[in-house]
């Protein structure tokens, strides 16, 4: 079967999104239960990195809902097959599905910035960088999501054509916009996907974890590919939406869901490693107590800083032209798959605290009837 042979692209994109939705909302709630494991135990929550991605799931959610109703309408089926009573609504689902689907895979880009922020700290020319890029990318998607709607006068010309002396723009104006909307998309996913992969590696931690890390967010890149293999189509959607615009669009909505859920899990997945230790049968409630009692012999204090000690981000190892750009500096945050520093150093950042050992000698000599006793201390 061809790829446009099939009967119903509604029925198809209306499941492909709600399985897609299961996975990210499963991930993305392991997620929240994994920082508010941390908010328990070692003082620190949620971050605008969780915010930020809980509000993309809420769109993703929005999104699949639309889908499923301009299914029931007909959307995805050849014009020609559908009643002539859901013409009209399933050509103004498609308008409105088409201006909200293209934020489910862009506003995910700011939850992979802001993921990186927390995990490396960069410096300020560099998070300036990070944000223009997701802003002008956010530039882009308005003023594609608007023009679904203004590229018709009036607006409901573009899903009523019986409205007389209606007007609207050539199909290839948006082929266009959704060009360049798309390239510069799927640039964005494999830089974020890439650029950090050098830094992430130079961080104190373990190799395991610094590998963990640097493959889950370079997994992302697959969101690039979905984006190249969109563009490649993009001729034939365009082609088709000018004959006939109720087939192909749903086709484009399960790729745009797709990638948005790539970027989704991938932000998520740094953040699951209690549930990775957890598996491994390595996370135990003595890990708090642990951090608790600590915080009690130096005073009891309840500084943000203390009580997330044994869960630092990482540090720069070695100092270099490229990482001092970023600036990475010691932080304490609970990323969770970076290992306690408890385990590495006995001093706490900022506090001044040190771990120092006592160690005694002794020595017994016999001298005929005599044991002599010696002793000193280090």
């Amino acid at each position: 079967m061809g790829l446009w042979d099939v009967e119903d692209y509604g029925v198809v994109a209306d499941r492909a999104c709600w399985a897609m939705f299961a996975v990210t909302a499963v991930v993305v709630g392991l997620r929240v239960f994994c920082r508010a494991y941390y908010a328990r135990v070692r003082g620190s929550g949620l971050g605008l990195d969780d915010y930020i991605t809980l509000f993309c799931l809420a769109v993703f959610l929005a999104t699949c809902i639309l889908i499923t109703l301009g299914s029931h309408y007909g959307l995805g089926r050849r014009m020609a097959t559908l009643p002539p009573e859901n013409i009209v609504p399933a050509l103004r689902y498609n308008a409105i599905i088409s201006s909200v689907l293209i934020w489910t895979f862009s506003l995910p880009k700011f939850a992979m910035i802001s993921i990186l922020q927390r995990i490396l700290s960069p410096g300020t020319k560099t998070l300036v960088a990070f944000w223009f890029l997701g802003l002008s990318s956010q530039a882009c998607i308005l003023a594609t999501s608007v023009w679904w709607f203004k590229q018709c006068d009036p607006v409901e010309y573009g899903w009523d054509r019986t409205i007389p002396g209606g007007t609207c723009a050539p199909v290839s104006v948006m082929a266009n916009l959704g060009y360049f909307t798309s390239a510069y998309s799927a640039f964005l996913d494999v830089f974020f996907a890439l650029y950090p992969i050098p830094f992430i590696m130079r961080l104190n931690m373990p190799l395991k974890t610094r590998i963990a890390v640097a493959t889950a967010l370079g997994l992302s890149v697959l969101a690039f590919v979905v984006s190249i293999y969109k563009l490649a189509i993009f001729g034939q959607i365009f082609e088709i939406l000018a004959v006939d615009p109720t087939y192909p669009v749903p086709y484009l909505d399960i790729l745009g869901v797709a990638e948005g859920c790539i970027l989704m899990v991938c932000a998520s997945l740094p953040t699951l490693g209690p549930l990775y230790r957890a598996a491994r049968g390595k996370l135990t409630t003595g890990a708090g107590d642990s951090a608790q009692s600590s915080t009690n012999q130096f005073g009891g204090s309840n500084n943000g800083a203390t009580r997330n000690w044994d869960s630092v981000k990482g540090v720069k190892l070695e100092s270099d032209a490229e990482g001092e750009s970023l600036h990475l500096r010691p932080s304490f945050d609970a990323i969770p798959l970076v290992t306690s520093t408890a385990k590495t150093t006995g001093n706490v950042e900022g506090m001044g605290i040190r771990k120092t050992m006592e160690v005694s000698l002794s020595s017994e000599t016999f001298d005929g009837q005599r044991r002599h006793k010696g002793a000193s201390a280090i």
